[in-house]
């Protein structure tokens, strides 16, 4: 039997986040896309299980955090440093990622499809987080299965040269939730709308490009339907982990309603709470009234392409 309904396959992070021109930081931050995901999805179902690796030096009382939340694990230690990024902000809300001289790398870190414990080969829902795309299509080919789905975020510096090994992954995954950067780089060309309906050829029912600030959009293949979900007019503090999170709401959402678009508003709406907060663990556990408000609001401002 499965300990969750739901799980997220990626990294554990610790983040050291620094905001330019303010000079504001935060340093030690639990992140990570599996975490943010999880995360995401927690906020709207409770049976959410989480999958990793995890480094020779990760913070055991924030492993107890994560349980206390309700989070199940499934890790697997290795006897490598855990993946310690710089998350540096500039003003203009330009980002980046430089890992420490003495962090593990994304390969390292990264669970191994044989190493996923039986107990959780069971779920009805996974979503791989961005870990680099040979070891996303071998989570992929382990864990297709009738009825089962799986949603798929690729790995911004992954991609190039590594193309096929994506598209022929995306035969069997339900939904391909890229970023606009990561859209762009596949596609070859900054054009959101044309690049989800060429994703979508290769095998996806969905395609959601995240657009940041922007929204998301969103592809229906059945419906052959093409919408644009705006953000949800949050407090931001912190953007790390929002993408994350908006997979992991996305996949929630679509396992409770059955619809895309819906799905991508409960994904716009878990990516709000985790911007409101800094570090993945202040993310608030609001209650669904509060969830369902913001919902409503979403789903009110939400326009029809075609």
């Amino acid at each position: 039997m499965s300990l969750a309904s739901l799980y997220t396959i990626g990294n554990l992070t610790i983040d050291d986040i620094v905001l330019w021109p303010s000079g504001q930081t935060w340093m030690g931050q639990p992140g990570g896309n599996v975490l943010f995901s999880a995360l995401g999805a927690q906020i709207w179902m409770d049976e959410i299980g989480l999958l990793a690796r995890l480094g020779n030096d990760y913070p055991s009382q924030r492993l107890q955090e994560m349980r206390s939340r309700g989070i199940c694990l499934g890790l697997r230690e290795v006897n490598v440093p855990t993946l310690h990024d710089w998350a540096l902000y500039e003003a203009d809300g330009a980002r980046q990622f430089i890992n420490h001289l003495n962090s593990g790398d994304n390969e390292e870190t990264t669970l191994s499809a044989d190493e996923i414990p039986s107990e959780h080969l069971n779920g009805q829902a996974y979503h791989i987080a961005p870990v680099p795309t040979y070891q996303q299509a071998e989570f992929v080919n382990k864990l297709k299965a009738p009825g089962r789905l799986i949603s798929l975020d690729p790995h911004e510096y992954w991609i190039i040269n590594h193309e096929e090994t994506l598209y022929a992954a995306l035969k069997d995954v339900n939904f391909f939730l890229p970023s606009e950067v990561e859209a762009k780089r596949l596609y070859g060309a900054n054009a959101p709308e044309q690049a989800a309906r060429e994703f979508a050829k290769a095998g996806p029912q969905v395609v959601v490009i995240k657009l940041g600030a922007e929204g998301s959009l969103v592809y229906d293949v059945h419906h052959d339907q093409l919408n644009h979900v705006p953000c949800y007019p949050a407090n931001v503090r912190d953007t790390t982990g929002a993408g994350d999170a908006y997979c992991g709401g996305f996949l929630a959402g679509y396992l409770l309603t059955g619809d895309a678009l819906t799905a991508a508003q409960y994904g716009t709406v878990s990516a709000s709470y985790v911007i409101e907060a800094i570090g993945a663990l202040s993310t608030a556990q609001p209650n669904r009234e509060e969830t369902h408000a913001r919902l409503a609001l979403i789903a009110e401002k939400t326009p029809r392409i075609n």
